[in-house]
């Protein structure tokens, strides 16, 4: 089979074009540009899409008028094209998690709202959908893809209150080679705090004094409690080596 994987110079997409798939950078593939998309698809006569490509920054999502066209239009385009499976966020929801595939979504922020929009656009065309929360991995430039290196500089702050499942990126690669049907949710099994995760990683660096614990940072409305259910991938205890290789 085919697959064309858009997004190849983000986390995930990384993560693919590292087993051999084809997956063009935007540079190469800008997948809000139809003529280049009609182009790319002509060439490549791909039988499969995934889509990663998106605007991920979550504030950002508010403002910039770019991620309606990547996190919703573009995706939707592509799966009235060739068979789609997209690769979308646990910020589909709200609260009172963990929340089961056949879940109502309530998302509480313009990122999660596009999400949920692509996703009934893909769905609608017959697609499939991955949901998946908290990457990490190499190139990742978020809060656990940077934590040791930034711990290795100095003093980190992390949130104590925030409830996640960390995911090791190449552990998500290999639920997405297998293409399933359906929605899909594919996270790390281990819940933990950014504290706690933090505090961990310093204490394996010897680093343990690093650590900050807050409360509060300065960002827009965050799901009170996005967890996934099933929760299937490994957890982060089990990627420790892999964490403190990052950065």
């Amino acid at each position: 089979m085919r697959i064309l994987v858009t997004g190849g110079g983000g986390l995930l997409g990384g993560a693919l074009a590292r087993r051999g798939l084809l997956a063009p950078t935007h540079a190469k593939l800008d997948v809000t540009d139809p003529v280049q998309r009609d182009r790319f698809l002509e060439a490549h006569q791909p039988d499969r899409v995934v889509f990663c490509a998106a605007v991920t920054g979550v504030d950002r999502c508010s403002s910039d008028p770019r991620a309606q066209a990547v996190n919703v239009e573009a995706p939707i385009a592509f799966a009235r094209l060739v068979p789609t499976t997209l690769l979308s966020s646990n910020y589909v929801f709200g609260a009172d998690g963990p929340h089961s595939p056949g879940d109502p979504t309530s998302p509480v922020n313009a990122y999660g709202q596009q999400k949920v929009a692509a996703e009934q656009g893909v769905l609608a065309q017959g697609g499939d959908v991955i949901r998946t929360g908290w990457l990490y991995g190499q190139g990742g430039t978020n809060f656990p893809s940077t934590l040791a290196s930034r711990l290795r500089s100095g003093r980190v702050q992390a949130l104590d209150h925030w409830v996640v499942q960390p995911t090791w990126v190449e552990d998500l690669a290999d639920v997405v080679l297998d293409l399933p049907f359906g929605i899909t949710h594919a996270i790390g099994s281990v819940e933990t705090t950014w504290a706690a995760l933090a505090l961990a990683l310093a204490a394996e660096m010897g680093l343990g004094d690093r650590v900050e614990i807050v409360s509060e940072l300065p960002l827009g409305p965050r799901p009170r409690d996005a967890r996934l259910a099933p929760a299937l991938l490994p957890g982060w205890t089990q990627r420790i080596e892999q964490l403190l290789s990052l950065g």
